[in-house]
């Protein structure tokens, strides 16, 4: 089976601890300077503090998807009302984590971070889900399919991951149902998936790997809800009840499903 894929969006970023750090930044500075004039003004101060604009421009829209901030759709730019409430328990959860891994080494110290871990896998997912509702974002259905695939069919790899953007651009009315026969094929070693990507210069296809896969199953990975088996994702048992809730959830705004 031959198939040709457009790239699709991605947010370009997960929660690395990394991230983490300039999430705990973008607070502290909001938090320590006087209000600024505009959004674009706090772009630019966020500059002088190391972020780059790519980076600036990637990290502010992912977090507002995510519900951690708030900044279209408001009269003006106060600094205190720009992280949400979901946004400010997820700074004192990063918080608390940091303080407590500076603790001296202990059995409780490792008991209290696990649990404090678990809280921020937690708050992670629901702010996953909120970036699946937000039907603007260009990539929520992305992390919606994978989310709903590995929840259907147990399990995803790269292939499949393609195989969903191809099935969604032919028709992505139940294209998750209709692909049953395709990954069941596929998976017993019946049916060879070769796959193209589409680029700018190449309508046909070009034998090139999307590097989306890694940004929407990293988040998922980091958020608590998937495992990583050699080169599958599975969805962590403890969280499945979780994940189905999400479906629910989030797929009434997408489209029907049946869980």
């Amino acid at each position: 089976m031959d198939i040709i894929v457009s790239s699709p969006g991605s947010p370009g970023t997960s929660f690395t601890d990394n991230v983490k750090d300039q999430i705990l930044l973008i607070f502290q500075e909001l938090l320590t300077n006087d209000d600024f004039a505009s959004l674009a003004a706090f772009k630019v101060h966020l500059q002088t503090c190391g972020l780059n604009q790519n980076y600036v421009r990637n990290i502010l829209p992912f977090l507002q998807y995510c519900g951690i901030v708030k900044y279209e759709n408001i009269s003006a730019f106060e600094n205190k009302n720009i992280f949400t409430n979901i946004g400010y328990a997820y700074v004192d959860i990063l918080q608390s984590i940091n303080i407590a891994q500076h603790e001296p080494e202990s059995n409780e110290q490792k008991y209290i971070i696990e649990l404090l871990e678990k809280v921020q896998e937690t708050i992670y997912f629901q702010c996953l889900v909120l970036m699946m509702k937000s039907t603007d974002c260009n990539y929520a259905n992305d992390f919606f399919d994978v989310l709903y695939f590995v929840y259907k069919y147990n399990s995803i790899d790269l292939t499949e991951y393609l195989l969903i953007q191809y099935e969604r651009d032919q028709d992505a009315n139940e294209h998750i149902e209709r692909m049953a026969p395709i990954v069941d094929q596929y998976r017993n070693g019946t049916l060879e998936i070769n796959i193209k990507t589409r680029t700018k210069n190449s309508n046909v296809g070009e034998a090139k790997s999307v590097n989306s896969f890694p940004y929407v199953s990293g988040n998922f990975q980091k958020s608590g809800v998937f495992v990583k088996n050699d080169n599958r994702f599975y969805i962590k048992e403890d969280r499945r009840d979780e994940v189905e809730s999400a479906i629910r959830e989030v797929g009434l705004g997408w489209q029907n499903l049946v869980v």
